[in-house]
């Protein structure tokens, strides 16, 4: 048997099994009992997310549930709890085999993706990027939050901690070193955003009258490629008194977590100024406690909604909205400890 035959056995092999498993837990998921007593959808969609920020993406998908279900589809979380760790492109051409009428996916700028979007695309099925663009790509629609807003966010975040005199412990100023500001990054992202974030935290900075000789923007990657690396990276910055920051910004909920805890651990908690990501619990604990000095947090409610609107409006009639921003929330230690009490 030639090797194309092979490869193309199995492949078929694990698409059945991806679809036999995912035919047991629709199933199971809509409720059907022994009389047959079984919802019926219209659509079925899915949501392929990676393994990080995982109550990020919860959040995310049990809104686009809910909204599939009002407006008749089954929105479904693509590849979780297989037997096989499926990466997200291997995710999206079963996705593609098994025809299914939408895909709501996380972009990124790699060839291999474009290329696989532009055929998942060709062959009818309609795809919303979330969080992450594929710019490059013909997807439908783009549903996230603006990068360079975002940046502006932080930038004014960091002006009041200046203003504050928390950006170093003299305030900074004339005669002084420089306040530095580190932003921690993904090193495994090739999209723009990450570079549009920068470009507003600089771009507020300087219409403040801040230059480079009073406060200095550097970025320091982070790995995330394997299990415990992002906590590697980052407890690297904490043990080293040259890299560690006057002011330190996180661009992930990952990174949020990682860096408070870092701070706790290695008693560096107000030596160095956090600006956090997302709202899960433990961040808005750690901002109430004053761990964080803030945090900015997407609409996860709205994430969801959107991207399920966008493939209805799509299949309904044939475009859709090229982009669709998420509403962004700052929330402060008053704020977080009220949302704290709440929950």
């Amino acid at each position: 048997m030639s090797r194309k035959k092979t490869a193309f056995l199995l492949t078929l092999f694990a698409c059945m099994t991806v679809c036999l498993t995912v035919f047991w837990q629709r199933l199971h998921e809509l409720g059907g009992s022994e009389e047959g007593d079984y919802e019926i959808y219209d659509r079925h969609y899915v949501m392929i997310t990676g393994r990080e920020d995982s109550d990020f993406w919860d959040r995310v998908y049990e809104s686009a549930f809910l909204e599939g279900k009002k407006r008749g589809a089954y929105v479904e979380r693509f590849g979780e709890e297989l037997a096989v760790e499926y990466g997200r492109n291997e995710l999206l051409r079963l996705a593609m085999q098994a025809s299914v009428d939408g895909i709501i996916v996380p972009g990124d700028e790699e060839e291999e993706t474009i290329a696989l979007l532009q055929e998942v695309v060709e062959q009818g099925i309609p795809v919303v990027n979330v969080l992450q663009d594929s710019t490059g790509s013909v997807r439908q629609c783009f549903v996230g939050n603006n990068s360079y807003n975002l940046g502006q966010d932080y930038g004014r975040q960091i002006l009041e901690l200046l203003a504050e005199g928390e950006g170093t412990e003299d305030g900074g100023g004339p005669g002084n070193q420089p306040v530095r500001v580190l932003v921690l990054v993904d090193e495994n992202r090739t999209d723009t955003s990450q570079n549009l974030v920068l470009l507003g935290i600089r771009e507020t900075l300087e219409n403040a009258g801040e230059s480079a000789d009073s406060v200095s923007v550097e970025t320091s990657p982070v790995d995330n490629s394997r299990g415990f690396s992002s906590e590697e990276s980052i407890r690297d910055i904490f043990l080293d008194a040259g890299k560690l920051p006057d002011i330190l910004v996180c661009l992930s909920a990952v990174h949020t977590r990682c860096a408070y805890q870092a701070a706790v651990d290695y008693n560096k908690v107000g030596t160095v100024q956090m600006l956090g990501y997302y709202d899960s619990d433990a961040i808005l604990e750690a901002v109430s406690k004053n761990i964080l000095y803030s945090t900015i947090a997407l609409d996860t409610e709205q994430m969801g909604r959107f991207c399920v609107q966008a493939l209805d409006e799509y299949a309904e009639t044939g475009y859709t909205n090229n982009y669709m921003a998420v509403d962004t929330r700052l929330i402060r230690a008053a704020e977080a400890e009220r949302l704290v009490e709440e929950r």
